[in-house]
């Protein structure tokens, strides 16, 4: 998907909305991805009930291209069956500083209602892409490598990245 998203269809009348995000608002560091099987992984716990899905955001900092999985959740806590995956092309245009309240934004909005707990995992798919972290060590990020004959795990890590996960209760 590429481009800005436009704003969901909610109905009349006030809305609320939830925008998840583990990040403390300032950019100190960048994630790189050395190679296209290292993913970054953000676990999302949602309130309780189903949400709807309205938009993900990330601060990007290079440009190259990104693939985006929405995961679900596993017995053992780890992404689990792909719900959504989508590609994005990363370019001049979509760079933040880390300061200028610039986002690249997907559009969720025709997913399924997600619940519980929900995995946000990016991995690049071309060029070198780079997205803006925090230095926060949230407990809820990790990297893993996607080659089924590597056994690496989840590893978790002490910077979060710049992502956020916009849903409608």
């Amino acid at each position: 998907m590429g481009g800005c998203a436009a704003p969901a269809t909610v109905g009349p009348g006030p809305t609320r909305e939830l925008v998840l995000g583990y990040d403390d608002a300032r950019a100190t560091g960048t994630l790189a991805f050395p190679s296209e099987g290292y993913e970054s992984v953000i676990r999302f716990q949602l309130p309780d009930g189903e949400h709807r899905p309205l938009r993900l955001w990330l601060q990007a900092e290079a440009v190259g291209r990104l693939e985006i999985t929405i995961y679900d959740n596993t017995f053992f806590e780890t992404p689990g069956n792909a719900i959504q995956t989508l590609t994005r092309e990363i370019s001049a245009a979509d760079l933040s500083n880390g300061k200028d309240g610039r986002w690249v934004v997907e559009d969720l909005a025709g997913l399924k209602p997600l619940k519980g707990t929900v995995w946000i995992g990016v991995h690049k798919t071309g060029g070198t892409p780079t997205i803006w972290a925090s230095g926060v060590a949230s407990g809820q990020t990790f990297v893993r490598d996607n080659d089924p004959s590597n056994p690496m795990g989840l590893l978790p890590t002490k910077h979060t990245p710049m992502i956020r996960l916009e849903l409608a209760p």
